[in-house]
């Protein structure tokens, strides 16, 4: 009996001490919030500025779209400020030292995406902000933006781009919302200077920890500025301040080198054995087959390759490299065949064809050295006088030559003494004179066409090794013309994950030494001198 009685009182005490808190918590809830206006500023003086604390946590970069030139994020953003309205005192309110309030029912700074190019430029997700006791205000809201970033592809695939994100006030200028930049860990946010003047400076500009790699690019750098300006308005000046978000990426270049560069660097490749083809129908067919083939990829590219009319992307120009020298190959190859296929009864060599490329030009492209043939006349001479009346009966031959009188009288001597009549012997000599040299003048054309031939050859063999200089020369300038492929920088390093993004990161922090003085004053450094980036901020690469 005693049992169950002790029993059921601990029951009830533990109810007691679980309902209790909650009954505080909606009890302070409600006065809270009972005479609250959400539209008007937490200041006591209206001349007094909302300090605001802005920072953010690189999710994910989605897209990067370079038709429009479009950047898309997914980020975390994180928002800090103080509330005089919503302080309570613990002891009072049964030791609750923080609540979760809706933002929907709290004044929030109206800080917009400027750069907005798609879509809402505001916060759409309304989560709900951690209110501390001492009137701290956190809101860590997720949002996708659509920021404009201008592209430039000079040196697509092989390129690096920067995009910058730009937050500010949208209503309220800067002496009525003071904005600065929430340090990261490890990094200071410091002072520095350039061409427009001064700003404060933070080397990690997001937070990293809860970054997803994404499988095109590679982030190089991610850095803030606030920067103060003073625009000249109608009314007078207006003073505003903005957050910049640097965000430097690499593309990687795997995809593109496998199918956009190798095959490209294939057919010009192919564009040089061209001319290893010996002279003849089958090197037109193969010439032709190569530009076809490159007119199809480059339709296929075309989608690829981001339109622009500003600068011709790097791989367009070695496509039109390519496709330049595939034209000029089918040019020269009509040239080659037609030496090649030339007679030499219709195109005798000029001598100086002869010299340069039959006598000079081979020994130096490493191709063995034509026979030479003196081609000089081995019959005999023969006056048509001394033929006699035999020339009358026929037509006269354009192959015929003269044969020595001397050599003539002493043949026809010895032939007479063998019982030949004289005509006879004068008419069969002169038809084997006849046949011989028209066998000599086929052998001297034949000789002709060959020449015209290794002339081709020759032709063949200058083009190629040109063609391949060409190909080399002019792959090395284009492709390494752009830095990236100098850019020995490694990626930004991921942190590692030490509490969720949306966590609670001033539980153990908020005592009473914890002022909004104290809160706002600890973010600046204040120096001006030239420091690198690795002693403003100690950043670790992968």
């Amino acid at each position: 009996m005693n049992f169950r009685f002790l029993l059921r009182i601990l029951v009830y005490a533990g109810l007691f001490f679980y309902v209790n808190p909650n009954r505080y918590a909606d009890q302070m809830y409600e006065d809270l919030l009972y005479y609250y206006n959400k539209n008007v500023r937490p200041v006591k003086n209206a001349s007094e500025s909302v300090k605001v604390k802005f920072g953010s946590s690189l999710i994910r970069i989605i897209d990067v779209d370079e038709v429009n030139q479009v950047l898309t994020t997914n980020l975390w953003l994180e928002m800090q400020w103080f509330d005089y309205r919503l302080m309570w005192d613990p002891g009072r309110w049964g030791k609750i030292r923080k609540l979760h309030v809706p933002v929907d029912q709290i004044w929030i700074p109206d800080i917009l995406l400027y750069n907005n190019a798609d879509g809402e430029p505001h916060i759409t997700i309304m989560s709900d902000a951690i209110v501390y006791y001492n009137g701290l205000v956190v809101w860590k809201p997720p949002s996708i933006y659509k920021s404009f970033c201008s592209i430039d592809i000079e040196y697509f695939p092989y390129d690096t781009q920067t995009c910058r994100m730009k937050f500010g006030g949208w209503t309220y200028n800067g002496f009525l919302l003071d904005v600065r930049q929430l340090p990261t860990t490890g990094c200071e946010v410091v002072n520095k200077a350039d061409d427009e003047g001064e700003f404060q400076f933070l080397g990690r500009g997001m937070d990293l920890s809860g970054y997803y790699p994404s499988l095109e690019w590679d982030l190089m750098e991610l850095n803030s500025a606030r920067h103060e300006k003073i625009y000249a308005g109608c009314c007078g000046q207006d003073f505003y301040i903005d957050i910049t978000f640097k965000i430097e990426i690499r593309r990687k270049t795997l995809f593109y080198t496998v199918n956009l560069m190798i095959p490209c660097m294939m057919f010009a490749i192919l564009t040089s054995i061209v001319f290893y083809v010996p002279p003849i129908e089958h090197k037109m067919t193969f010439s032709i087959s190569i530009l076809v083939t490159l007119t199809v990829f480059y339709l296929i590219l075309i989608d690829l390759v981001p339109p622009t009319s500003l600068v011709i992307p790097l791989i367009g120009k070695y496509l039109l490299f390519t496709m330049f020298l595939v034209s000029i190959s089918i040019m020269l190859s009509v040239i080659s065949l037609n030496f090649y296929r030339r007679d030499g009864s219709s195109f005798p060599m000029p001598h100086w064809m002869k010299v340069v490329f039959i006598h000079t030009l081979p020994k130096y492209i490493c191709i063995k050295t034509a026979d030479e043939d003196d081609g000089s006349d081995r019959g005999s001479s023969i006056s048509v006088s001394d033929i006699g009346p035999f020339m009358d009966s026929r037509r006269p031959s354009p192959f015929f030559i003269t044969v020595n009188e001397r050599q003539l009288n002493g043949r026809l001597s010895e032939l007479k003494k063998k019982g030949m009549h004289p005509d006879l012997i004068r008419n069969m000599i002169q038809n084997v004179e006849f046949i011989a040299e028209y066998f000599n003048s086929l052998k001297k054309e034949d000789k002709i066409s060959e020449d015209w031939s290794y002339v081709a050859n020759v032709i063949d063999r200058i083009f190629l090794i040109i063609f391949s200089i060409m190909n080399v020369v002019g792959t090395w300038v284009i492709l390494f013309n752009s830095p990236a492929m100098f850019d020995n920088r490694t990626p930004l390093a991921i942190n590692s994950v030490a509490r969720p993004l949306s966590g609670d990161t001033f539980e153990h922090f908020i005592n009473e030494n914890f002022t909004q003085i104290a809160w706002w004053a600890r973010t600046i450094q204040n120096s001006t001198a030239e420091l690198s980036d690795s002693e403003l901020c100690p950043i670790l690469y992968q």
